[in-house]
């Protein structure tokens, strides 16, 4: 039997590839005119902006200033009546530094006494040093010559009138070293010194100098050591009532009453006495009054203010009385 040939796939005829060539292209160029000519999609026209009408600028107001509501106003104390000021005394204890067993009972009464301390007395930088520590004033106790010298002896380091000017500030420098603390002095018997301006000049120049005060203790009625020195510009002052010339306690407390008068009547007063038995028993009795009816102060506060040398004492300060005058002294 004789063999058959295999058959081969026969190709597509060309006609239908061109068909279907054909046909694809119909399709996609009638998708391409579909797409063509739809019209776009219209979008929301936008909204024409509208101009707001100017107003006219209105006329600038004036801030008012912000108004804190008030508070109901605190209740007022009442004002206490103002006291009476007291008036001022000082009392200064003469002739200390020989012991400092009287230093040490004067310091204990808690008052604000002031020591006036001799300079060659043989306590004299230890009595200086209590008072200091005490917060107590010290003052130089200068001896100067008084009417009945030789026969009345001031003591070592006096300024006597026959000395020249040299010697006079060489032994006031002297006396000075030997009271540490001192911020014044007052001067121990005096009564013929006190008479001479000429003596009294260089002595409160070299005072004023360094810063010192001078209290006059007007041992005699005719004394110039409170005007001379006012002339000279220094703060000073004077004694008006020695509480023991008479050594009685009856009259250590009638000056003492006379103290406290004469300090209501004047608004101070500076008072001299020393370290005696009855003197100080009488200032430990008189402690309570010179608390509360007077102000005790350090005689600082009771000086007079330095006026321009050379210028007139004012008016209203009072003068000096022979009341208390310790005779020849």
């Amino acid at each position: 039997m004789p063999r058959r040939k295999k058959s081969q796939k026969a190709a597509p005829p060309l006609r239908r590839v061109l068909w279907t060539l054909g046909a694809g292209g119909v399709v996609f160029a009638f998708l391409v005119g579909l797409w063509w000519g739809s019209p776009a999609p219209k979008l929301p026209a936008p909204k024409p902006k509208v101009q707001a009408k100017q107003s006219a600028p209105a006329p600038a107001v004036k801030a008012q200033p912000t108004v804190k509501e008030a508070k109901p106003p605190l209740p007022v104390p009442p004002v206490k009546p103002a006291e009476p000021s007291l008036p001022l005394v000082a009392i200064i204890i003469d002739d200390m530094g020989h012991s400092l067993d009287p230093a040490r009972r004067l310091a204990a009464l808690g008052l604000p006494l002031t020591f006036s301390i001799l300079p060659y007395a043989a306590q004299a930088k230890a009595v200086a040093r209590l008072a200091q520590d005490k917060g107590l004033e010290v003052m130089l106790h200068l001896p100067m010559e008084p009417k009945g010298y030789p026969g009345q002896n001031p003591g070592q380091g006096v300024l006597l009138c026959g000395m020249s000017q040299e010697k006079l500030l060489e032994v006031l420098r002297e006396d000075l070293k030997r009271v540490p603390h001192a911020v014044g002095v007052n001067n121990h018997m005096g009564s013929r010194f006190s008479l001479r301006p000429d003596l009294l000049r260089p002595v409160l120049l070299e005072l004023k100098s360094r810063g010192l005060f001078y209290l006059d203790s007007f041992t005699s009625a005719d004394s110039q050591g409170l005007a001379s020195a006012r002339g000279l510009g220094l703060r000073t002052g004077r004694r008006d009532v020695f509480l023991d010339h008479e050594a009685s306690r009856e009259a250590i407390d009638f000056q003492m009453r006379r103290l406290l008068q004469l300090a209501r009547e004047r608004g101070k007063a500076v008072a001299i006495g020393h370290p005696r038995p009855l003197t100080m028993q009488a200032l430990e009795e008189w402690a309570p009054q010179l608390r509360t009816q007077v102000r005790l102060v350090g005689v600082l506060k009771v000086l007079e203010s330095p006026s321009p040398p050379g210028q007139a004492h004012q008016p209203g300060q009072s003068p000096p009385t022979q009341q208390g005058v310790k005779a020849g002294q």
